[in-house]
């Protein structure tokens, strides 16, 4: 193996692994009223702040033997599990050629996913990256008709269900990430997804029998566009 693909094979896992690190401190921060929590990392169980070798992505908990280094209790296995995954994800990125495109929007489809289940609400800076990835990522024009078609279809019903339910029956944000995903795949892939994650949703329901609650449905149209994403990618590496 050519020494340079060694060092791109590094550095990537060394990303992988800083970023997964990065998304899981999002996660646990996500909604919380203490602005300071969100900028620095503090301990999980005593809260006290985290100095700089205690951030060192999967070298940090091996060394530290699981525990945290300031009260020695038990570290989640999260941290260690997700940096370890995306650092190999990232190696296969490079592997495959495609790190600034599959690489970076697989772990942002996941982290909203996460969101949207826990909180439901989707981070507009999350749709709005998104949004980007697609603009830079498929010749969106041959899509635009059929994408403003959704979206005015899905305000519609956003609109309708708001004036005479007085509540939101489909976020806006669903219907902006909807009409991004729309840009991507086109007609009929869009359709198909959107079959497929309502369905999911309602499997969801059925299995958890909580038939009056609100639901998240950005998490499985995210989770079903990743899948569709990797088929891709992986056909046409296969290929």
């Amino acid at each position: 193996m050519p020494e340079s693909m060694i060092v791109s094979y590094f550095f990537a896992a060394v990303f992988g692994a800083v970023l997964a690190s990065f998304l899981v401190h999002e996660y646990d921060n996500y909604g919380s009223d203490n602005k300071t929590a969100k900028l620095r990392s503090v301990c999980d169980h005593c809260g006290q702040q985290l100095n700089a070798h205690n951030l060192v992505p999967i070298l940090s908990y091996i060394f530290q033997l699981g525990k945290s280094s300031c009260c020695k209790k038990r570290l989640s296995f999260k941290y260690l599990f997700t940096e370890l995954v995306l650092a190999a994800f990232f190696v296969l990125c490079v592997y495959m050629g495609n790190l600034f495109s599959l690489g970076l929007i697989i772990p942002a489809l996941i982290l909203l996913a996460l969101i949207d289940e826990k909180y439901q609400e989707i981070p507009i800076g999350l749709n709005i990256f998104i949004f980007i990835w697609v603009i830079a990522n498929t010749s969106f024009i041959e899509n635009l008709l059929f994408a403003g078609a959704v979206a005015l279809f899905l305000l519609t019903l956003y609109w309708g269900y708001l004036k005479y339910r007085k509540v939101e029956g489909l976020g806006l944000g669903d219907i902006i990430l909807l009409g991004s995903i729309t840009l991507y795949l086109g007609f009929p892939n869009a359709l198909y997804l959107i079959t497929i994650s309502a369905s999911l949703l309602v499997l969801k329901i059925i299995a958890s029998r909580r038939y009056q609650e609100r639901h998240a449905f950005g998490s499985w149209i995210v989770l079903t566009f990743g899948a569709f994403i990797l088929f891709q990618e992986f056909y046409g590496f296969a290929g």
